[in-house]
C-alpha cells in the first residue's frame, strides 16, 4: 500500500468518524428537544385542565346566576382548541406548521382565560369562594411552571437549529432529515394574575 492510499484511507476514517459523530451530536438534540417538549406538553395538559375546573367552580358559586356564561364556555371553548393544537405538535415536535397553531391556540386560550379573569376580579363574591380562589391559585403555579418548560423546550430548539445550520453539518442534518424546530413562544398578555 502505498502513502497516498494510506493518506486517503487515514483521510476517509477521520471524515466517516466525524460524520458518525456529528449524527449521533443531531439526534441527541433532537432527543433532548423532544423530552423538553414532553415536560412542556405535561404542564400544557395540567393548564388545559384547570381551566374547565375554573369554569364549573365559577357556575357552582352561589352568585352563579350573575355569571356570564359566554365567557366561560369560551374558556372552555378555547381549551378544547389548545388541546387539540397540542395534540397534533405532539405528533411532530418543533415542527413549523404545529408549533405554530399550536402557539395561536395558546394565545386564544390565554385571551380568554383573561377575559374569565377580569369576569372574576369583577365579582367579590366570585373571588371570595374558595373553590374559585383554590382552582386560581393552583393555576397561577401551572402558570409558572409552564413558562419554565416554555423557555427550557425553547433553549433545546436554539441549540439544536444552532447545531443543524453550522457548516458542515449542516450537510449532514440535510441528507439525513434533521429540518430547523421552531419554538414556542410565550402568550401576549393574559393568563392568570396573583391577587
Amino acid at each position: 500500500m502505498s502513502s497516498t492510499q494510506t493518506t486517503l484511507l487515514i483521510g476517509a476514517a477521520i471524515l466517516l468518524f466525524w460524520a458518525v459523530g456529528a449524527y449521533n451530536r443531531l439526534v441527541g438534540l433532537r432527543n433532548v428537544m423532544r423530552t423538553a417538549f414532553g415536560q412542556l406538553e405535561a404542564q400544557l395538559r395540567r393548564r388545559h385542565e384547570l381551566i374547565p375546573a375554573l369554569a364549573e367552580a365559577a357556575r357552582a358559586s352561589p352568585d352563579a346566576t350573575d355569571v356570564d356564561a359566554d365567557v366561560l364556555d369560551a374558556a372552555v371553548a378555547a381549551r378544547h382548541q389548545a388541546h387539540a393544537a397540542l395534540d397534533l405538535a405532539r405528533a411532530h415536535p418543533g415542527a413549523a406548521g404545529p408549533t405554530v397553531s399550536l402557539a395561536m391556540a395558546e394565545q386564544v386560550l390565554s385571551d380568554a382565560c383573561r377575559r374569565l379573569q377580569q369576569l372574576i376580579d369583577g365579582d367579590a363574591t366570585l373571588r371570595a369562594g374558595p373553590s374559585v380562589q383554590a382552582v386560581r391559585d393552583e393555576l397561577l403555579g401551572a402558570e409558572g411552571r409552564l413558562g419554565f418548560a416554555r423557555q427550557m423546550f425553547n433553549d433545546a430548539v436554539v441549540e439544536y437549529n444552532a447545531a443543524v445550520k453550522q457548516f458542515p453539518t449542516r450537510v449532514l442534518s440535510s441528507l439525513f432529515g434533521f429540518p430547523e424546530a421552531a419554538a414556542l413562544p410565550p402568550p401576549a398578555e393574559g393568563g392568570p394574575r396573583p391577587n
